[in-house]
């Protein structure tokens, strides 16, 4: 290594590059922020290593041991701590062990600022020692625009609209509802088993499913995502709907709402006028701007050379955080557009910085953002500019991963990016002084060990089990078993917990069972696990969990919420413990925190339910859930020849239908294999309260929204995602009457 380093900083905003020299042997520290715009190379030899960080007109400063002077381009450098960090580079005596290990590599640690990993980012004093680097089989680039210019070229040739659909397949998507129209025409072609694109193939990758309306088709492929497997990945596929614009749009609002309401992935496609039509043109509507209010993220592209960006955003976006909808606007002409080399390397001369160059105006799908990360790199700001996420491409440039840390953003946008991938972070509140202590969600940790403390005193404890307990029913019941603690289940986390389990307390809140309703508002400590306290579990919320509150007054109870957001920390319920996770890695934290302390003292495997789950037996005996029968009438009439003759009717109730079903089912030992769909009104609750729930994600109903006409339409996605499965829809005649037509597509 040479005996002098110099220090660059450039500014992409003017041009200019200032040069700082360092003196051999000195210790440099760099505290920059991460939201600033600049490059910093640091040059060895005749071997540079171009550091970026995020841009802005802050730069940074550079500060000796020995003097307090610091150089910057700019002086400021205010961001919020959370994007800011420390770095050290120190000068070692002696030469590298290779001329190949030219770039040295600067790690980082945010809660110390030194390094953490295995790519040391330091070069120490000390004689005798030498610096190597790893080298790394990895595609490199000069500038953002050459990888982005790289990664589009796998693209290049082809339409707008086969661009969609070739991102369709390299995101698992083996079926596809919807209904044509004009302004979709291009990207259906692609679905056509005589497309050239599939002349090789026995059959199209995509089963193409065409529905009796867009409503319909939506509802189905909520249906699917519903209760499909998990892919590879561990997360539910999302459902994906085609159709045309205008009405076509208009008409999928429902199932849109439905789906962000209920947190259900799906990913809606829709022609539209094209970009160079006529104001008002035939069938063009404002599709952005009436589906923003009711999906995750909705958008109209600006070029072909988008598309593969928009996809692979739209579908990051339904599948992470809490599940949803979103849509993608497609006009016309930008189906038809075919992806050149001009059309590329014009759009990622485009890209703007973050921060800079106007981005914070720019309404197309990416920004740059450059970072810190062991060697020259960047990443993708893909979404709204002040509501994204950002991606990194992966080692040979062909796929976008995503880069959940939330340490290069700021504000309201780094929650935002923590709702999309949990921290897995326990949050503990001191009700006495209001002050938030922190830490990791693993076993052995103090807060883990004072959760378990909570849990294990507890007389009175009761776990509500909501959707995000549907990926983790095994771990659900080992805990539940091992702390002898009742489990009641939310209307989407029904199934979660089998219901023939002498634990079970079947559904809760304003129809569910009486029982676990009763012990909800008698129980000391509330478990509430991938469920966000809606307003059909708690009613009046002064009156709601009474003793939990005292409880927690009085520490020896409280509430202890899990959940995958971490915007919904407080927002219902002021938690005792808020876990910001997943239900699966709560329960594997938290069950192994069980098994330490159990190994460590025997005493431990005590609990204090006991009358508790007396009170529980008695209260179900003493409440419930009563099924009408009605008596025998006779019904006198006369026959075809005129004589009198009588006829014995006997009415059933909505209760004895399904309850007799269940019945059978049971004894039929069919049960597990089922999914059952409903629409909304008595019989949803009926279904809800008297099927006996045994596996995860069985019930595919509409919760929040309330919306009828759903249970053809779901019971079908069903069928579509699970063929070998019993699919059965128990609907209502008004909700029936809604959509029937979608008979003939099962037809």
């Amino acid at each position: 290594l040479s005996d002098i380093y110099s220090v660059k900083s450039y500014s992409p905003k003017t041009k200019n590059i200032s040069t700082k020299p360092i003196a051999n042997k000195q210790t440099i520290k760099m505290k920059f922020s991460l939201a600033a715009t600049s490059m910093l190379c640091a040059i060895a030899a005749n071997h540079a290593a171009a550091f970026s960080i995020a841009p802005s007109p802050t730069a940074f400063g550079v500060r000796s041991n020995t003097s307090s002077t610091s150089t910057s381009t700019s002086t400021s450098t205010s961001t919020s701590s959370a994007a800011r960090n420390l770095y050290t580079i120190r000068q070692r005596n002696g030469k590298a062990a290779s001329s190949t290990s030219s770039l040295f590599v600067l790690n980082e640690d945010l809660a110390t600022g030194t390094s953490a990993g295995s790519n040391v980012g330091e070069i120490e004093e000390g004689a005798g020692k030498t610096f190597t680097s790893t080298p790394r089989n990895r595609k490199t680039f000069a500038t953002p625009n050459e990888a982005t210019t790289d990664y589009l070229s796998t693209y290049e040739g082809q339409s707008g609209a086969s661009i969609v659909y070739s991102k369709l397949v390299e995101n698992g998507v083996n079926v596809v509802n919807g209904y044509s129209g004009g302004a979709v025409l291009p990207l259906l072609d692609q679905f056509h088993e005589k497309h050239p694109r599939h002349s090789h193939l026995e059959k199209p990758p995509i089963r193409w499913i065409t529905n009796s309306n867009e409503n319909s088709a939506g509802h189905i492929a909520e249906g699917y995502a519903k209760s499909a497997p998990k892919m590879p990945d561990g997360k539910q596929p999302a459902g994906v709907v085609v159709a045309t614009s205008g009405p076509g749009v208009t008409n999928l609002i429902t199932p849109l709402q439905d789906a962000i309401c209920d947190g259900v992935p799906m990913v809606v496609l829709c022609g539209q006028a094209a970009t160079n039509a006529p104001p008002d043109a035939f069938q063009a509507a404002p599709a952005v701007a009436l589906t923003t209010p009711c999906t995750k993220w909705s958008y109209q592209i600006k070029s072909a050379a988008e598309l593969p960006y928009v996809m692979d955003y739209a579908f990051f976006m339904a599948r992470n955080g809490r599940p949803g909808p979103v849509f993608v606007d497609l006009p016309k002409d930008l189906q038809n557009q075919v992806l050149t080399k001009e059309g590329i390397d014009s759009f990622a001369a485009g890209v703007p910085h973050k921060g800079v160059d106007g981005a914070d105006n720019y309404d197309g799908i990416m920004r740059f953002m450059p970072r810190f990360n062991g060697e020259a790199d960047h990443l993708y700001h893909l979404g709204m500019p002040d509501r994204g996420i950002l991606f990194a491409s992966n080692d040979d440039n062909t796929k976008l991963e995503p880069v959940l840390e939330g340490k290069f953003l700021e504000g309201e946008e780094v929650k935002f990016q923590f709702d999309h991938k949990p921290t897995n972070t326990v949050y503990n509140r001191s009700r006495e002084t209001g002050e938030q202590t922190e830490g990791d969600l693993q076993p052995g940790t103090k807060l883990m060990g004072k959760m378990y403390d909570l849990i294990r005193k507890a007389k009175k404890p009761l776990i509500i089990a909501g959707t995000g307990c549907n990926e983790c029913p095994e771990e659900l019941k080992w805990f539940a078993e091992s702390m002898k603690i009742p489990v009641t289940s939310t209307l989407h986390g029904l199934g979660c917990f089998d219901e023939r389990h002498e634990l079970a307390l079947n559904m809760v809140g304003m129809h569910g069972h009486p029982t676990p309703n009763f012990m909800t508002q008698q129980a000391d400590l509330i478990i509430c696990v991938g469920s966000r306290f809606d307003d059909r579990i708690t009613g009046n919320m002064g009156a709601y969990i009474p003793e939990a509150k005292k409880a927690a007054d009085e520490y020896r109870g409280g509430v202890i919420h899990v959940d995958i957001r971490l915007s919904q920390k407080a927002t219902i319920i002021e938690p005792t413990f808020f876990i910001h996770s997943t239900g699966k890695n709560f329960f594997e934290a938290i069950n192994t925190e069980i098994r330490n302390k159990r190994a460590a003292d025997p005493f431990e495997a005590g609990t204090h339910t006991g009358e508790w789950l007396a009170h529980k037996a008695s209260l179900q005996k003493e409440f419930p859930v009563k099924i009408p029968f009605f008596p025998s009438e006779t019904i006198n009439g006369t026959d075809k020849d005129g004589n009198q003759v009588g006829v014995s009717r006997t009415r059933m109730s909505a209760q004895s239908v399904v309850s007799e079903m269940d019945k059978q089912l049971l004894a039929g030992n069919a049960i597990d294999n089922c999914f059952f769909s409903t629409g909304v009104g008595i019989h949803q609750m009926v279904t809800a309260q008297l099927v006996t729930w045994t596996k995860p994600k069985q019930m595919i109903t509409s919760g929040s929204l309330g919306t009828m006409g759903v249970a053809l339409g779901f019971v079908i996605g069903a069928k579509l995602a699970n063929g070998e499965r019993m699919c059965i829809a128990v609907d209502g005649d008004g909700s029936f009457n809604m959509t029937f037509t979608e008979l003939k597509t099962v037809a």
